[in-house]
């Protein structure tokens, strides 16, 4: 984690990255805002809701993000068993096949691995992506969206962790309204912001 937060800070990076998703609602809200702002970020989706919903997965890599499995189910690693684990991250990329190559970009549920998922990711080649802030926004209560934009500040850049999950008005007016906010400190401390994949290259 150490790494990669000087990665992103030695190279004034900002990535905005989104889980759980695609939402019928929450989805297209951000991509909306994120095309009025010309920014690109990166959505870790479900294969599951992926499949429920083609045509938000198709917007999203067709307006230039980058896309990444999160599995088909969203099963902790370390509260299910081995096999099942792996079968989630097998089925993920599966389901994503049309939008995500078989090694395409990963980030674990919760963000736990074991060995088994682990060597599950290294057999298909697959890059595993944390981040370096989490926005807080799947806390029980929703914390000030200028604690996470100075944490961006004082880091010079970073990773942040959102959702694209619909889950009520208020968090949904988080997670739009701390974007908006990223991307303004952002253009004030000339930090680029850029999809993953491109921090990759």
């Amino acid at each position: 984690m150490a790494r990669l937060r000087r990665q992103f800070t030695n190279a004034r990076t900002l990535a905005l990255t989104y889980d759980d998703g695609p939402c019928p609602v929450m989805t297209p809200q951000v991509l909306d805002l994120l095309q009025r702002r010309s920014a690109q970020a990166t959505f870790f989706m479900l294969g599951g809701r992926a499949q429920s919903h083609p045509e938000i997965t198709q917007r999203v890599v067709r307006e230039g993000h980058s896309a990444g499995c999160h599995t088909s189910r969203h099963l902790n690693a370390w509260k299910t068993l081995p096999s099942s684990a792996v079968s989630d991250i097998r089925d993920g990329y599966e389901q994503l096949a049309p939008w995500v190559a078989s090694d395409g970009m990963f980030r674990p549920p919760y963000g736990k691995m074991t060995l088994p998922t682990y060597r599950e990711i290294r057999r298909r080649g697959a890059s595993v992506w944390w981040w370096t802030v989490d926005s807080g926004d799947t806390n029980e209560t929703l914390p000030r969206i200028g604690d996470i934009v100075d944490a961006v500040r004082k880091q010079g850049g970073g990773i942040v962790l959102m959702h694209d999950l619909d889950r009520g008005l208020q968090r949904n007016q988080f997670v739009l309204d701390l974007t908006e906010a990223l991307l303004d400190v952002a253009a004030r401390e000339s930090l680029q912001v850029t999809p993953l994949i491109q921090a990759m290259s």
